[in-house]
Formats: structure tokens, sequence, C-alpha cells
């Protein structure tokens, strides 16, 4: 026997009607895609710092506290920069400062064209988690991320 998606339990348990959107799932639509184009527009503000990281500096920032204690980038150092260099439109230099980021950066973009779509269609938002791509993604993403960061603090 098949369960039913989390979306369809969490609707079906607030009382919702099929194919309605409630207003907090309206509000939620609202806030993530505000969230991801304001991330896409500050990475095409920023200058790529050509020394691979240190550019979210340019947001008012503080630098990498776990790069300045160790002198080691964390896992997420270069994440600002790949963006920055997708943005202005350098795929190429993107994968080199940080591939996780430009992977991270494809993930973000796909969620911004596909989450409208979603949301003209009245789907609820958590019927995302329900896709099999999602797990699948999310995990490689993380695990990209770590192999990436893995290889930095062993060099």
């Amino acid at each position: 026997m098949k369960s039913a998606p989390l979306s369809q339990l969490a609707s079906e348990a607030k009382g919702e009607a099929p194919g309605r959107l409630s207003l907090p799932q309206h509000a939620a639509y609202g806030v993530v895609l505000a969230a991801l184009i304001t991330v896409f527009a500050l990475a095409g503000w920023v200058h790529p710092d050509p020394a691979g990281l240190g550019t979210h500096t340019q947001l008012h920032l503080p630098p990498c506290g776990f790069y300045e204690m160790f002198h080691k980038p964390c896992p997420s150092c270069g994440m600002t920069t790949a963006f920055a260099w997708m943005m202005h439109g350098h795929p190429v230099e993107a994968v080199k400062v940080q591939p996780a980021g430009a992977a991270v950066f494809f993930a973000g973009a796909f969620l911004l064209a596909y989450l409208p779509w979603m949301w003209v269609r009245r789907r609820p938002p958590m019927e995302i988690f329900d896709k099999p791509a999602f797990l699948v993604v999310t995990l490689s993403l993380i695990v990209l991320i770590l192999a990436v960061w893995g290889v930095r603090v062993l060099s």
C-alpha cells in the first residue's frame, strides 16, 4: 500500500480543499521567491574577488571565521564568489573557484523557475519535498560541498 505524500497529509490535516492554497502557503511562496531573487540580485551586484573568496565582505559581512582561525577554507568558502561569477556570465571561473557553488547556483536557478510554476498551478509548497529528485539533488549537493571541502582542507 502506497502512503500519501507529505503535502497531501499536511493539507488534509488542516482541512484544506485540494487545489486551493491557504494564505500561509501563498506567503511561503512569496518569501522563498523573494529570498531567491535577493540572493541572485546580490550575486549580480557584487564583483567576484580575484582571490576566490572574500566576495561576501562587499555585503558588509565579516570574513570567514573558520578561514581566519585555521587558514583553511570552510565548506562554504567561495560560494558567494562562484555565484557572482555565474551572474556575471563566467561559469568556468565559478567552477574553478567553488564547483559546489556553481552546482548550488543551478539548483537555485531551477527553483526560481519551478516554484512560480507550482504556485500558478496551486500546488502546495510542501509538495516539492515529495518529488523524487528533491532528496537526490539535496544529498548530491551536500556530498559535493563536503567533497570539495575535503579536497581543499587536505591539500
